[in-house]
């Protein structure tokens, strides 16, 4: 509790404060002294005038996220991080580049800026924030070209539909030998579609431009770029995907139909293999032994994988495909029905699927890897993994299945321990390993899009992605609709200005956020833009016996088309309806007068914008503390910001006051000495300052008692120690 002294000091000094009210308040000598104003803001932020650009990959508008230290985790196959989050996050525009002056902690100034957009194959760039700019360039795009794919694949003209080497296709090998355990998992695969190359596994079934139906089974540059689109929207490389996206269910025709699976690409290490089948709406397949499975690619591998390409080198055969490289982008399969096939009859083979027939696919996790024996090893190609105890390339146990409970992986704890996680997401009851959803056009045509997870270390579902053609005659599937960021911070006030207070700013804690939902941009709308702004307020306080209310300042930069006002306290939930003022720089919102009395209340205003609102345009917001003395209030605000118009500006440079403010130079809130009356804290949640600020035992002590570099950075103005209240 505060001293009673401290409480006199402010009885007196307020009715010295009134007693002076008839004096000329902006005479520039009015309760002059020898003290001069700390010229430092306090700030915990800065503005970066900051450049991206992933044009050379073609990508159109790309999602990408900046954090302020290294975003990945520490291992051979890095994931995505989820014990940190991005300083900033946003789109660029639909060339790939973003060019704005952006508001980043203070403390961020070097920058790791990722996307996980399956076509920017730079995914991770670091730079550093020099003179107030950073800038970072990707480089081309992942996908690779077709004169590329020439001269990199190495077919030697033999063809084969022989499964012999392949086996495990079917069984369960020793991961330590690459032997067949005679555990059979599924029906011996098929191959009715025709041969492939043996040395690559390139199909030679694959639909070329002079095919008859060609033009109508493959997709156009336009199609393909708003299906590029969609999977940058809704896939993220290295990070878990939507579960929205990860249906049970598989694609049911709605109408009879011709079928062409198209490759968009694919980001996996693993020489995969991939059949489909099919089978009637109602008759739902429940066990792995029923699926007829006809061979689609034998090789999936399209040589684009970041993971190989890093580890690759010319003396480690390690890390090479030897040439085991069989697809890219644009390659298109028809897909054949063959109404007899669970006899094993392929009479009767037609072009045209029957309406409410549903198609399946599988993804045997590095079927190629064993295509070919080299010496006594059972391995033709590639990355070996880091399999301790194997002399053979890493051998998944693994299935991916798109029809649920029909998926299988083998759990096996001896592999997991020598392998470093192969199984991070174990699949007991065999649950579905693809993602499905739908580029949308402007005329509601959905394009189907199949994505696919080849093992159980990650869940990014990006290993290999397909298209679906015809448009329209699959039921509907979810489209990525929109991706949400935020800023994140905490306000913290004195309750005791003007007067000289104990500086342990806890009298008034707020966690703050303020939230933009984004449109995800397609090949029509390839502008991203906020449709909805929420700004999120919930007060904390230490044990202070003043009473003091909260209310912020808000400039909407484009006015909203709504506005929606709630509070939410614990379950309660209630729309409310704040009284605002108006501001010739935006609009006060009083949220309470108490904030003691509504302590964990959040605070919530939301604003929607039909027209939608850029980075550039987003509300600038200003909370304070007040209370309300005789018409008037009594405010605090942050260092050097204005007061409202409601303010009493008898309370600036009153005599004998802590406060050194010159109203007439627009310069608020200021005082002699390295303490603020208020300050934000950017980039963080009142997580962290629940042992610190919010701890009953620290109240009356100092700020820099309880954060050992705040005086060094307030000494400093902000140059040193800009890590000062992180994990403390």
């Amino acid at each position: 509790m505060k001293r009673i002294e401290t409480y006199l000091f402010l009885f007196f000094a307020t009715i010295i404060l009134w007693s002076c009210h008839s004096r000329d308040l902006y005479d520039p000598n009015f309760g002059k002294n020898d003290a001069e104003a700390n010229t430092f803001d306090f700030s915990t932020t800065q503005s970066v005038k900051l450049t991206v650009d992933y044009s050379a990959s073609g990508a159109g508008a790309v999602f990408f996220s900046i954090y302020d230290e290294y975003p990945m985790s520490d291992d051979t196959d890095p994931v995505l991080r989820d014990d940190i989050q991005p300083v900033f996050e946003a789109y660029t525009n639909k060339s790939g580049i973003f060019n704005t002056e952006i508001t980043l902690p203070a403390y961020a100034e070097h920058l790791y800026i990722y996307t996980g957009n399956f076509f920017v194959k730079e995914q991770l760039l670091e730079c550093d924030v020099l003179n107030g700019s950073a800038k970072v360039i990707a480089g081309s795009s992942r996908a690779m070209t077709r004169s590329a794919f020439t001269g990199t694949r190495s077919d030697d003209g033999e063809q084969t539909t022989s499964l012999e080497t392949l086996y495990q296709l079917s069984y369960l090998v020793d991961w330590r030998t690459g032997d067949d355990t005679g555990v059979k998992i599924y029906k011996d695969w098929v191959t009715p579609l025709g041969s492939w190359d043996a040395n690559t596994g390139r199909p030679s079934y694959l639909m070329s431009s002079s095919d008859a139906n060609y033009s109508k089974l493959s997709f156009t540059e336009d199609e393909m770029n708003g299906i590029k689109q969609t999977i940058g929207n809704a896939l993220t490389n290295k990070k878990s995907c939507d579960t929205r996206y990860r249906q049970p269910f598989d694609l049911v025709l709605d109408k009879n139909s011709e079928v062409a699976v198209t490759v968009v690409g694919g980001n996996t290490c693993w020489n995969s293999t991939m059949g489909y089948y099919y089978y009637p709406e109602d008759q739902i397949p429940t066990k792995r032994e029923d699926l007829n499975i006809i061979m689609l690619f034998p090789n999936t591998q399209d040589g684009q994988s970041d993971f190989i390409e890093k580890k690759a080198s010319g003396k480690d055969d390690n890390y090479k495909y030897n040439g085991n490289i069989a697809l890219h982008s644009g390659d298109v399969v028809q897909l054949m029905y063959y109404p007899n096939i669970a006899n094993g009859d392929y009479s009767g083979a037609t072009k045209e699927f029957p309406k409410g027939m549903r198609i399946g696919f599988i993804l045997k996790s590095n079927g190629w890897g064993m295509q070919k024996s080299v010496g006594n090893k059972k391995y033709y190609n590639i990355y070996k993994g880091d399999l301790k105890g194997s002399d053979v390339s890493r051998q998944y146990n693994a299935w991916a299945s798109s029809t649920e409970s029909l998926s299988y992986s083998s759990d096996d704890e001896e592999q997991n321990a020598a392998d470093k996680g192969t199984y991070a997401f174990p699949n007991p009851n065999g649950q579905a390993r693809t993602a499905k959803f739908a580029y949308e056009n402007a005329d509601g045509q959905q394009y189907a899009i199949v994505s696919f997870e080849d093992a159980c270390n990650d869940d990014d579902y990006d290993d290999i992605i397909l298209a679906l053609k015809p448009v329209g005659v699959f039921e509907k599937l979810p489209t990525p609709d929109e991706k949400v960021t935020k800023a994140t911070g905490v306000y913290a006030f004195e309750d005791l200005w003007p007067a000289r207070g104990d500086y342990d700013l806890n009298d008034a804690v707020v966690d703050f956020s303020q939230i933009w939902t984004w449109n995800t941009p397609d090949i029509e709308n390839v502008e991203a833009k906020i449709f909805k702004e929420s700004v999120n307020l919930t007060t904390y306080q230490n044990y202070v016996t003043l009473k003091s209310g909260l209310a912020v300042l808000i400039d909407n930069k484009v006015a909203p088309t709504s506005i929606k006002m709630k509070t939410i306290k614990g379950a309660n939930v209630r729309e409310v309806t704040f009284e605002t003022e108006e501001e010739e720089n935006g609009k006060v919102y009083l949220l309470t007068e108490d904030i003691k009395a509504n302590l964990g209340t959040q605070y919530i205003i939301e604003f929607e914008y039909s027209g939608g609102i850029t980075e550039s345009e987003i509300s600038v917001v200003k909370p304070f503390i007040y209370r309300n003395e005789n018409g008037g209030r009594w405010e605090v605000h942050l260092p050097f910001e204005a007061p409202t118009s409601k303010m009493i500006m008898s309370y600036f440079h009153a005599e004998g006051s802590d406060d050194l403010s010159e109203p007439s130079k627009g310069i608020y809130y200021v005082r002699e000495g390295n303490y603020p009356f208020a300050f934000f804290l950017s980039g963080v949640t009142i997580d962290s300052f629940k042992s610190t600020l919010l701890a009953r035992e620290n109240e009356s002590i100092r700020i820099n008692d309880l954060y050992s570099g705040f005086l060094e950075w307030s000494v400093s103005k902000g140059k040193k120690q800009k890590y000062w209240y992180i994990n403390q």
